[in-house]
């Protein structure tokens, strides 16, 4: 396929099953990659997290299976469970943790 990696064309695959939990590490699987679109997947164990850092993309957060704590800016943080999604500007800090074993899609896009 010309952009997309890490799947196989024509072939269905359940979103929960792109990604598995490793039970000690955060696990991923990027789909897109490139200078301006990131569509990754991630598996996390309950507790494990991403500090924050500086992302200049929008972001959207799409939680498949648990739920998931997203700190961004200075303060603030929203809780996101599964089947919910919430979209970040860019721009900003922002870092993650799981509160149960969770998976989740990220996509970042930016002009």
């Amino acid at each position: 396929m010309k952009y997309l990696k890490n799947i196989m064309p024509y072939v269905p695959v359940a979103l929960d099953e792109i990604v598995t939990h490793t039970g000690s590490k955060i696990a991923s699987k990027a789909l897109i990659n490139s200078e301006h679109t990131e569509i990754r997947f991630f598996s996390f164990a309950k507790g494990e997290s991403i500090d924050k850092e500086y992302y200049e993309m929008d972001t959207l957060f799409w939680v498949i299976e648990g739920s998931l704590k997203v700190l961004y800016k200075k303060d603030n943080e929203t809780i996101v469970h599964t089947g919910e999604i919430v979209a970040l500007e860019a721009d900003i800090d922002y870092g993650v943790e799981a509160l149960e074993d969770t998976k989740v899609c990220t996509i970042l896009v930016k002009a």
